[in-house]
């Protein structure tokens, strides 16, 4: 590690992270006064044009999506002094360790987290996505997590412009986050690569590791590239994940991208759609609509200026302000007849005319409560898209063309039968299925009691039990799983 910088106007406080070609070190700001990450390239990293014009890329397209409120913000950029080796630094919202891959590792989310999580990486993707980025690098080791517990996807310093990456001499790979065809050279990237890192991502989630990794397995980049190219994409093998959601993640994951979904958006959206099937709360996706214009603003603006009006006091003390409901200004009521006549006219026009201004905006108040509400409707029951869809929330999930059976025709789809009898050793449990073969497949079984379970080559278990046991067992192939069977015994 080298040492930090001394950058003007910031004071250096501890190192908090190293990346390919840069250090990230925690700084105070002196002015006005915060803490900051600063990430600074290392100066045993050459500078060459690539590294400079990469450098140049990230901080362009972070500070492009700065206001978006699930990516970090950059704050500025520049070069330190000549004394310092003229290293390009970049100032950025100061997220404190650890980064989320490294705290779903000691605990994965729940369903309920990993969805949400899910759905606000989609919402920061889509949004660059839509100004045109590539991420390119999306991995949990790259969420960064703010002070308030919400991720913020960082290190846009592979990123590309959309329509920009055919000209790439080489691309760095994160292997365990990459698709296929990233590994294989046939993409330098598009839409597709980052819909598969987010969907190995929040599949990591959920299990804490990446989706080819085997635990106790040789998890060399060779042999996660060929499992990456030529395995069936895995379900997480969590009994509480939604069919639904491993069946989006396997999606996600598929080989040929045309049978993944189309964009982050669509990720967010069958996302929000697990959940309202599942009954969670719902994630509101957070990606810019149509805005008006200034000019739109500007048509409709001019009566809303703010303006010194001169307290109306109650003729009746004399002293008293009138409270409740202001009397809008007299040009707006036309002259009648008893604004000339006497005392007497006088006061029963005044009164009627009281009346009638009470009345009129008594109306509008409630016609702007009514307002409010059909406001708040909308909000609450429309989709973030304008395409005419069924409401998100309200959808059912369905499958489509790259359902698990679409990617692997020999997933396994029905349960095994399971019988079981007392012995003197126990209860003793059997197991078979008409889908089973003699090669490749492994079963898991599993107590409904306690969980506790085992994945297992053999076909029987003896479990000891002195009261009422139910045990179930289920078929795996190639990461696909086929539902569980299930026997009680007394």
């Amino acid at each position: 590690m080298s040492g930090p910088p001394q950058i003007p106007g910031f004071t250096y406080l501890q190192h908090i992270g190293q990346g390919g070609f840069a250090d990230v070190y925690l700084y105070e700001q002196e002015w006005p006064r915060q803490r900051v990450a600063i990430k600074v390239v290392r100066p045993d990293v050459p500078l060459t044009e690539r590294e400079k014009a990469m450098f140049a890329t990230e901080a362009d397209a972070m500070a492009q999506l700065a206001d978006h409120p699930y990516i970090v913000s950059v704050i500025t950029a520049g070069t330190t002094s000549p004394e310092e080796g003229s290293r390009p630094y970049l100032v950025m919202r100061y997220c404190p360790p650890p980064d989320l891959g490294q705290r779903v590792q000691v605990k994965p989310m729940t369903v309920s987290e990993a969805v949400a999580t899910g759905i606000k990486l989609a919402s920061a993707i889509e949004t660059a996505h839509r100004s045109g980025i590539l991420h390119r690098d999306i991995k949990p080791a790259n969420v960064l997590v703010t002070t308030y517990s919400e991720p913020a996807l960082s290190d846009f310093g592979i990123a590309a412009r959309l329509h920009e990456t055919d000209g790439d001499s080489e691309v760095r790979i994160s292997y365990p986050w990459s698709p296929p065809e990233l590994l294989d050279g046939r993409s330098n990237g598009t839409v597709a690569t980052d819909v598969y890192s987010l969907g190995a991502t929040i599949w990591n989630l959920l299990v804490g590791r990446s989706p080819f990794h085997i635990p106790s397995g040789d998890n060399s980049a060779r042999a996660l590239t060929a499992r990456i190219l030529h395995s069936s994409p895995p379900r997480t093998q969590r009994p509480d994940v939604p069919p639904a959601l491993d069946l989006l993640l396997q999606q996600c994951l598929a080989k040929d991208p045309r049978h993944r979904p189309s964009s982050a958006l669509e990720v967010a959206r069958a996302l929000q759609r697990i959940e309202a099937q599942a009954g969670l709360p719902r994630t509101v996706i957070a990606v810019e609509t149509d805005l008006p214009t200034l000019q739109d603003v500007s048509a409709h603006s001019s009566g809303e200026a703010t303006a010194v009006k001169p307290v109306t006091l109650d003729p009746g003390t004399g002293t008293s302000p009138r409270g409740a409901v202001a009397s809008p200004p007299a040009e707006e009521e036309p002259p009648t007849s008893a604004q000339t006549s006497g005392q007497t006219s006088g006061q029963t026009s005044g009164q009627t005319s009281g009346q009638t201004s009470g009345q009129r905006w008594g109306a509008l108040g409630l016609l702007a409560i009514a307002a409010a509400l059909l406001v708040v409707g909308v909000v609450l029951f429309t989709t973030a898209g304008d395409d005419g869809s069924t409401p998100i929330g309200l959808e059912t999930p369905t499958p489509t063309q790259s359902s698990p059976n679409g990617l692997d025709p020999g997933a396994p789809t029905v349960a095994p039968e399971v019988t079981g009898r007392r012995t003197t050793q126990g209860v003793l449990f059997r197991w078979s299925s008409t889908e089973a073969s003699t090669t490749g497949d492994t079963w898991q079984w599993r107590r409904a009691d306690t969980g506790a379970g085992q994945r297992t080559t053999d076909t029987s278990v003896t479990v000891l039990a002195d009261k009422r046991i139910c045990l179930q067992v289920r078929l795996i192939r190639d990461g696909f799983a086929s539902p569980w069977g299930n026997r009680c015994v007394d």
